[in-house]
């Protein structure tokens, strides 16, 4: 695992982990590679949202305003480039993993956890459901055709 002072949230972003270590903040799942930061999940969230003229919470607000997604809301990033992702549990939890599921291949439930496989064959363990995890995504979905679709009105 490289570490990485700077990350910025890309269409290569996977997936980012939230980690206490004494030496980094986050782990970030990325097409090129898996890396770690001293950055937290919620400012590299905040700065991918500032780059595109928005904040993180802006984001979250706009989402509820539209949808009744009032807990664990999927966050479009970039609508340009379908940048987007969504929390496994509560973002207030310790801990919580966020996925960008363009790049999710499949899931599958082994030993009681369920693991997401990346198409670049990475995978992830995950704390939730496949209920959960198939909900999330089709939230997200939702959330990025409908605002595709407004922007282009």
């Amino acid at each position: 695992m490289e570490f990485l002072s700077n990350y910025k949230i890309s269409t290569s972003t996977m997936a980012l982990v939230e980690e206490y270590h004494q030496d980094y903040n986050s782990i970030i799942y990325d097409k090129n590679g898996i890396y770690c930061t001293k950055q937290t999940v919620r400012s590299l969230l905040d700065e991918a949202c500032i780059e595109r003229i928005s904040t993180y919470d802006g984001r979250i607000k706009a989402v509820r305003k539209r949808f009744p997604y009032r807990k664990k809301t999927p966050l479009v990033i970039c609508l340009q480039k379908r940048i987007c992702a969504f929390p496994i549990t509560s973002p207030d939890n310790y801990g919580c993993k966020w996925i960008f599921p363009y790049h999710i291949h499949t899931s599958i439930m082994k030993g009681g956890k369920l693991i997401a496989f990346f198409k670049n064959g990475a995978q992830l363990a995950l704390t939730c459901s496949s209920y959960v995890f198939n909900r999330q995504c089709e939230r997200t979905a939702n959330c990025l055709n409908y605002f595709q679709n407004n922007l282009l009105d």
